[in-house]
């Protein structure tokens, strides 16, 4: 179904497009858009027709359940309009964002759709009505649901082909109406029985169906809005592009902010002590290169110069690894520098990357457990931790 999907796509978009263009992804999600409003009023007008023929709340109020998906199908297209424009003075990240603006658009539609469905049925449950389906009219109704789950499909697999979630949000309301049908068939199998109230019942079910998709598809919307985490592959990708240049010895820190298809990604980089500003520069350069073309965005690298000669080096690196292996809210250290030139005096500057559980409020207690643990063992030196904050990754 995937590469059926594609092949109806590649008859609008040529496959050799650069998916990462505002102009392509905004055709394939115009394609998407379209397919969906025109197949929708195709089955709003079918499933309409049923429902008044046979006095069914539930098949009438599915009827106007997928008008709804052409109303949010609309906003895709609306979505996909905007997130294309370029960058402005008001604006200066571009309008990428506004892609998960219209999928939260979309699950507040969503929410009123099922509302609104979900008074109807209780209404047909309070006061049901008789209504006896001939079976042409639920084999047609059954075939709605087929459709429906070959534009989720379509709509999903575009949207997994270009990284959207808009396009994944659309086609799991397809979904949801696919599944509320089936719902309505089994209310007018049931009616022919004389079971009239199971029309209603089946409509509270559908709603709260559609409650369930406008919320996962509500969270799907805040997450890139609020600022979400990078993908780990990223991460992992940003490493060793960093490790393969010479010179490096080590990297943390990397923050990675997301503007629809436009990021922004900052890192600090160990090196040694011992080279010149020019070489740092150079160093700097070439990640920065390296890592934008992976990302397609800005990059600003920091530069951490350590001295990994010092006489203390090794000791107190064998230490820090044995504190973090002991302590379960310390995943990893790093940036390990000594100021002073003395074995057993100095400054000790390190940074710590602490697990996800702990809270804001626990930050100064576990690195006061770990200053004291450094200071146990190195008791003439002062010790300086920070600790790297939660938006920053270590590989």
């Amino acid at each position: 179904m995937k590469r059926l999907s594609l092949f109806i796509a590649s008859w609008f978009i040529r496959r050799s497009d650069p998916i990462s263009d505002p102009g392509v992804r905004a055709r394939y999600g115009l394609l998407e858009g379209w397919v969906s409003i025109i197949g929708n009023t195709l089955l709003f007008a079918v499933k309409l027709y049923a429902g008044l023929l046979v006095h069914s709340a539930a098949l009438i109020a599915d009827a106007f359940h997928t008008l709804s998906d052409s109303a949010t199908s609309l906003v895709v297209i609306v979505g996909f309009k905007m997130a294309q424009k370029p960058s402005d003075k008001e604006h200066p990240f571009g309008h990428g964002r506004f892609e998960p603006v219209a999928t939260l658009i979309i699950s507040v539609l969503l929410f009123v759709a099922g509302f609104e469905l979900l008074q109807s049925s209780i209404e047909a449950i309070i006061r049901p009505t008789t209504s006896r389906a001939e079976l042409w009219v639920i084999a047609l109704v059954s075939g709605t649901i087929v459709i429906k789950e070959l534009m989720a499909r379509f709509s999903y697999h575009i949207g997994e082909h270009i990284d959207s979630a808009t396009l994944k949000a659309d086609g799991l309301h397809h979904r949801s109406d696919a599944l509320s049908t089936l719902l309505v068939v089994v209310a007018l199998v049931a009616s022919r029985y004389g079971y009239t109230m199971v029309d209603g019942i089946m409509g509270c079910l559908v709603s709260a169906a559609i409650f369930i998709s406008a919320y996962m598809i509500m969270k799907d919307a805040i997450h890139p809005l609020l600022g979400q985490p990078p993908p780990p592959e990223l991460i992992a990708a940003i490493e060793k592009l960093c490790m393969a240049r010479p010179g490096v010895l080590g990297v943390h820190d990397i923050i990675v902010h997301t503007y629809g298809q436009t990021s922004i990604t900052s890192m600090h980089i160990e090196v040694s002590h011992k080279k010149s500003a020019f070489a740092l520069h150079r160093i700097a350069e070439g990640i920065e290169d390296a890592v934008g073309k992976k990302t397609r965005g800005m990059v600003v690298v920091h530069i951490d110069p350590v001295n990994r000669d010092h006489p203390a080096y090794r000791r107190i690196e064998n230490v820090l690894t044995e504190i973090v292996a002991d302590h379960d809210r310390v995943q990893s250290f790093h940036d390990l520098r000594i100021v002073g030139d003395q074995p057993d005096g100095g400054t000790v500057l390190f940074g710590i990357a602490l697990s996800d559980e702990v809270p804001e409020s626990d930050i100064h207690q576990v690195i006061a457990d770990v200053n004291d643990s450094v200071r146990f063992h190195f008791p003439r030196m002062k010790v300086v931790i920070k600790a790297s904050p939660k938006y920053s990754y270590k590989p």
